[in-house]
């Protein structure tokens, strides 16, 4: 018997599995008993939130914290910002993160347009 987990649709199950024997000479498969109970596992460890965007140092350019798609843009250029307004809303792996502004400012250039995909590291506006 070995102790697994599992993972199905993103949920995790603790499973106890019957191994067998390889030097079985009849081809029918012998029945496998199904565990008496199949709890679920403990939830894993939260991961913390990547950062919303990242900005050099003296500038106001922001980059893209991960790789996606760019679903939405909140904002023109020339609009004014306030740390943490929306801006850009990316589109990962059928999860949606919330790109924010970093610094208080006008928005004085986008980089990317909506259906865009993005690499991590992209630069994505610019606030001044």
């Amino acid at each position: 018997m070995e102790h697994l987990r599992i993972t199905v649709a993103g949920k995790a199950y603790d499973v106890i599995v019957e191994k067998i024997d390889s030097t079985q000479s009849d081809s029918t498969p012998s029945p496998v008993r199904a565990a008496a109970t199949v709890r679920p596992a403990a939830p894993a460890a939260a991961r913390p939130a990547p950062p919303a965007t990242q900005v050099a140092a003296g500038s106001g350019d922001a980059t893209s914290p991960l790789a996606g798609i760019v679903q939405a843009i909140a904002l023109e250029v020339g609009a004014k910002v306030n740390a943490g307004d929306l801006i850009i809303t990316l589109e990962a792996m059928k999860m949606y993160t919330a790109i924010n502004a970093p610094i208080s400012g006008t928005l004085t250039a986008m980089h990317v347009k909506v259906g865009d995909a993005v690499d991590e590291g992209q630069l994505l506006y610019t606030i001044h």
